[in-house]
This record gives structure tokens, sequence and C-alpha cells, in this order.
């Protein structure tokens, strides 16, 4: 009670003497600090029983106060007093000391406001970044120090000036190459530094805080560094810190606290966003068992998603990399292909969940190349050039529908990924060749359609669409590309009308519907390629079909996905419903890519084929006519269809049990997915033609 009155008294004192000019006023305050040391006898009385905040304080306001009434950039004697007597320095070691206690806090709250207040550039001095440096060492040193919150505040507020002027970033690399050198220390020497950096090294110890804030703030700090734009800061955080390795550890880390099986459902509930998971406690995290440590988990590679996108080319790379290494290939991998199919369906959720998060080019590259591979040469029937791409294709076949459908729709994630190689390595690789192509029977179109159509159903017209489509007459060759005047452009109703017609009229029942027409799919269809061809613009594909002879195989051979595709479609009367879904997705997505190749092979009912192979549309013929064999056999089969139908579209409430629902549902599916492959071609004909 004593010493609080003497503080007061003291204080009063200082206001009531007379102003004196601010250099003498704050050599005043210094010397009161430096004397407190000098004829100290209790270490153990806390700096708030001392006049030491306030006298650094009243330093501080001087400071200020000088700048503000200063001309711009120049500097006054108060702070040259600070520079020249390297007062800084005399500051960090007495912090450093942490004594009396809590001078630590103290020094770290000072040199964070000088930083932050006073605008004119002071980390360029020597006598400034030198003892920043030192008092950047001093934090992290103790888990769970009380000094934690003044010790990340300095740390971003060190990373903030870093921000605004990246060259400053050159002062805090302890390296031998460093372009600058400390050879204007007093106490310079020969000794060969050990490089390292040390801003990143504490930023990395506060990091695992159980103080959730300063953990943030630590993240937020990592993500400033790794954004700088200078070369060799990018190079020492790769090469001489475990920024790469902590950070793919703590993901590691949460993934480990993960139950070994989750509902799908319940994974793809879920959303997360860095800096929100501690938000999100206040909501039902007991909702299902995992809930938690899934957001946290999730949450934590957002932040390295977000951290990527904005860091150094070097240091994004790096990281994926490490990632890919430490936790795909290490932790994920050896899940995914484990025997227990309830963990293998989690596993495979909870990947295809990560790829829908991730949005960073790098990171995308390193999920992407972990699943797939880097092969992009032809595949060969039996080759299995990487198993894990073999196993999750064979998967899609799995007895097991639940094992099925999350494999499938981790294919589906991956086809929506802005990435060349995924194209590439799952269909194009083995139609670049154009092995599928019959040259000899194409010469035979002309006369094909001379002679008119084959069928009552492909001279119908599907709608008031016709009056677009310019009649001409022509052979069966690239259906994509060539001029409206060229010779070889064939008809788009006529592969219109190709899929429209491959369903029997009596197994339709769209009729029943305000919408039956396969104008429906149209807005869509042109929405989905117009994006579709902005995001496939870079990669310069050909838009009429190629034969590339460093894809010639004696043997066309479509590969392990297209024909686990064409197996799955040819089914889809015996799949379930959510299957047919599932697959008709892909394949629609398939469809929309602008490459010549892929569109004939897909979209061109008229294709000239090689013996023995198969496209799209002849998998849809045996479909077809495997449909004619079956739904003559089925009794009242257009009223069970039509109450189907308004079942599955939520006209008719009543979910009541329908015998061979299974084949009504995928026979509507099948009606539904030849108007939307019609739509697609019709629409990627005119966008390109126009």
């Amino acid at each position: 009670m004593f010493r609080k009155f003497t503080t007061i008294l003291h204080q009063a004192v200082e206001a009531l003497a007379p102003t004196l000019p601010l250099q003498e006023d704050f050599i005043f305050h210094w010397k009161a600090i430096t004397n407190y040391f000098l004829e100290k006898k209790d270490d153990r009385q806390a700096i708030e029983h001392t006049n030491l905040p306030s006298h650094m304080e009243q330093m501080l306001d001087i400071l200020v106060q000088e700048e503000t009434g200063s001309e711009s950039g120049s500097t006054g004697p108060c702070m040259e007093y600070l520079l020249q007597h390297k007062l800084l320095e005399t500051l960090c070691t007495l912090g450093r000391s942490d004594c009396p206690p809590g001078m630590k806090q103290e020094v770290l709250s000072f040199c964070s406001k000088l930083l932050s207040r006073i605008h004119q550039p002071l980390l360029p001095h020597v006598n400034v970044h030198r003892a920043i440096k030192r008092l950047i060492r001093v934090c992290g040193e103790t888990q769970a120090a009380p000094t934690e919150n003044e010790e990340i505040h300095f740390l971003c507020t060190v990373c903030a000036k870093l921000k605004d002027d990246p060259y400053l970033v050159n002062f805090f690399i302890e390296s031998s190459k460093n372009a600058i050198q400390e050879k204007s220390q007093a106490n310079s020497n020969n000794t060969q530094k050990k490089p390292g950096f040390s801003l990143v090294n504490s930023l990395l110890c506060l990091l695992h805080s159980a103080d959730s804030r300063v953990s943030v703030k630590a993240c937020e700090g990592l993500l400033l560094c790794a954004s700088l734009p200078e070369e060799s800061a990018a190079s020492c955080m790769v090469e001489h810190t475990s920024f790469c390795k902590d950070i793919t550890h703590h993901m590691c880390s949460l993934y480990s606290h993960l139950p070994k099986s989750m509902d799908p459902v319940d994974i793809e509930s879920v959303e997360a966003k860095w800096g929100l998971d501690r938000i999100a406690e206040c909501e039902d995290a007991l909702a299902f068992a995992g809930k938690r440590p899934l957001i946290s988990f999730l949450s934590w590679l957002d932040y390295c998603d977000q951290l990527i996108n904005v860091a150094h080319p070097d240091v994004a790379a790096a990281l994926s990399l490490q990632i890919r290494r430490g936790f795909l290939e290490a932790v994920v991998e050896p899940a995914l292909l484990q025997t227990s199919e309830p963990c293998a369906i989690t596993v495979t959720t909870h990947l295809n969940k990560c790829l829908r998060l991730v949005t960073s080019k790098p990171l995308s590259k390193e999920f992407i190349l972990f699943v797939l591979g880097e092969e992009r040469s032809p595949e060969k029937p039996g080759e299995n050039s990487y198993p894990l791409r073999q196993k999750l294709i064979d998967r899609c076949n799995h007895l097991s529908e639940e094992m099925s459908n999350a494999t499938l729709k981790l294919f589906d994630t991956l086809l929506q990924k802005p990435h060349e190689h995924v194209i590439h390595n799952l269909v194009l690789r083995n139609l670049l060749g154009r092995g599928y192509h019959a040259k000899s029977i194409a010469e035979h179109g002309e006369q094909i359609i001379q002679n008119g159509p084959s069928t009552q159903e492909e001279a119908l017209v599907t709608d008031d669409r016709e009056e677009i489509v310019t009649p001409a007459s022509t052979p069966p060759t690239s259906p994509l590309s060539s001029p409206p005047s060229s010779p070889t452009r064939p008809e788009v109703h006529r592969i219109v009308n190709s899929f429209l017609s491959l369903v029997p009229e009596e197994a339709k029942s769209s009729y029943e519907m305000a919408d039956s027409g396969y104008d429906t799919y149209l807005r869509d269809a042109h929405t989905q390629f117009v994006d579709v061809s902005s995001v496939c613009s870079p990669w310069e594909w050909p838009l009429s079909p190629v034969e590339d002879p460093a894809f010639h195989t004696e043997e066309f051979y479509e590969g392990v996905f297209l024909r686990m595709l064409f197996e799955k479609l040819g089914g889809m009367l015996n799949q379930s419903y959510d299957t047919n879904l599932q697959v008709t997705s892909i394949i629609a997505k398939l469809a929309l890519l602008p490459h010549a190749n892929l569109h004939e092979y897909l979209l061109y009912p008229e294709l000239p084929l090689k013996q023995g192979c198969t496209s799209l549309y002849t998998v849809f013929k045996k479909v077809s006519s495997d449909l004619e064999a079956r739904f003559q056999g089925v009794p009242d089969f257009n009223r069970k269809l039509v109450s189907v139908r308004k079942q599955l579209t939520g006209v008719l409430a009543e979910q009541r049990s329908i015998e061979d629902s299974s084949m009504l549902q995928g026979v509507i599916v099948l009606e539904e997915f030849c108007k939307e492959l019609a739509a697609i071609a019709f629409v990627k004909h005119h966008d390109i033609m126009l």
C-alpha cells in the first residue's frame, strides 16, 4: 500500500513540475529506468509495483510527440538519442532477464508500440533491427508462458512491417549468403553463422499455443512471412526452418483424432473455415461422433490452402509437396487401401471432402497426382502403373453400393478441378491416337446421309429449334469444328434426334410432365459449357480431331476409367437410382469438355468405329435393346413408370413401394440423360459454330 502511494505521489510531482524540453524529459525517464536497476535491492518485486511502466510509456509518448511536431522524414533529437545510445538493445537485455518479474512483457509491449506508432522507418537502423532480432528469439521459448499475448502481438507487428517493406526481411535472416551482412556490428567476427529465420521459428513455437487467439495470430504471422516476395526469405523458410514439416505434422495430428468410421452424409454436411472453427463450438458439436475433430481438421486444411494461395511460389510448392508426402502418402494412402470396408468408405469420403475444399493450384496439383499418378502415356490392357488409381477405379464396381458411390463421387470431384492432367490421365491419353476411328468406313458416310434417316424417330424434329439448324448434306466426319459452309459439317439435329430416339416411345414418361422436351436442359448446358470452355481455354485443345503419333497404339483401348463408366452405364437398368445419377453426372462432365477427339467419341452417334471398339452411343444402343426386351414383361408398365417419375419429382407425396422400381428408375434416368446429352450436343455445336 505504501509503495502504491509513493508511485502516485511521484507521478503527481512530475505532473506539477515545470515542463522540460522533450530531449531532457526523454533522458530523464531513461535515466530513471537505468537508476532503478543500479539501485535495486529486491529482485522479487513485481514490475507493477515500480515506476518502470510509467517511464517507458512517457518515453514512447515523447517520441510520438516529437515525430508529430517534426518535418516529414526528419529524425528528432530524442530518436537520435535512442538510436545512438542503443536504448533498444539495453531494453531487450533487461526484457530477456525478466527482472523484475513482468519486465519482458513491458519491453515487448514497448517495442510493439514503437514500431506501430512511429511512422518513420526504424528497422533499417542497425541498432533497431539488431535489438528486434534478439527480442524475436526470446518469443516462444517457453510453452504456455504468461507473456504469450505480448509475444504474438510483437511478432505480428514485425510481420506487418515486413509486409509493407519486404526487403527489410533480409535483416532478420541469419545466413552467410544474406545480402545484408552484419559487418557493422561492434562484435563482428569471422565465425560462420548457421542459416535460420528466427521470426518463423518463434511463430511456429506459438502456433501450438493452448490459447486459440494466440494460435490464430501465429497462423496470420506465418501467412505474412510466407507471402513475402523476397527470394531469400522464401529459400530460408523452406530450407532452414521446420515450417513445412510442422504445418504437415499438425495436419496429420488433427487427422489422427478422427473416428475410423463415419457416416459419409455426416462428413459431407460439415462446413469449416479457418479461424471460425473455435466459434463453431457453440453449435451442437455432439450432433455426430467426430464432428468437432473433423471441423478442426478441415479448418486447418483450409488455412493451408489459403496460405499456399498467397505464398511465394517456392514456399507454396514446397509445402504442397510436403503435404503430399507427409500426409497423403504417409497417412491417407494406407488408410485408403485398408481392407475394412467402413473405414475405406470413410477415408474416401474424407479425401473427396478435402478435394472439394482445396482451391490453390499447387495443393490441388499434389492431391491430383496423389490420386491419379503422373503417367500420361496411353494405357494398355492389364497394365497397372499406379496401383492407387487402379484400386479406386476398381472400387467403382465394388459389390458395396456405398463404396462404389463414394468412389464415383471422388472422381466426379476430380473432374471439376481446373487441371488438365485429370482429363488427360483419365481419358484423353487413350483417345489422342484416334485408334477408335475406322477411316475406310467413313467414306460411306455420304451415302448414308443422302439416303435419309433410317428410322421414323430420326426424321422427327424434336422442338421448334429446327429452324435454327441449317440443313446440309454432309458426310459424318468431324462434328465439332468445321465452319458452317464446310461440306463435312454434320447436321446437329441428326445427332440430337439420335440420342432422343434411343428410348422407345413406349418407355417414355416425360410427356406426363409440363417440361418434357430436351429444351429444358439447354439453358443449363449452355451455362456449363461456357464455364468449362473458359477453364479449358489455356490448355489450347484442338477443335478438330487429331491423330497424335505419340499416342498411337496397335490396338485401341479406351482405358480403365472409360471402360468402367461404360460398364456402369450398361447396367443402369439394374443399378440404384443414386448410382445412375452419379455415373451420368460424370459422363455429362466429360461430354461438356471442348476437346474434338472426346467430343466425337462421346457425342457423335454416326462415328465410324473399328471392329471391337465401343463408344458411348453403342453402349446406349445395348441398353435400349435390353429395355425393349424387358419392359414388355412388366405388368402395367406405363402406369408404374409414371408413378415412379412422380415420386422422384415430388409430385406424388406418397412414397409407396412399387414392384420393379429400380428398373423403372433406371428407365427414367436413361430418358432424362439422353435429353441432357442431346442438349449438350446442340449447345456445343452452336456455341463453337458461332
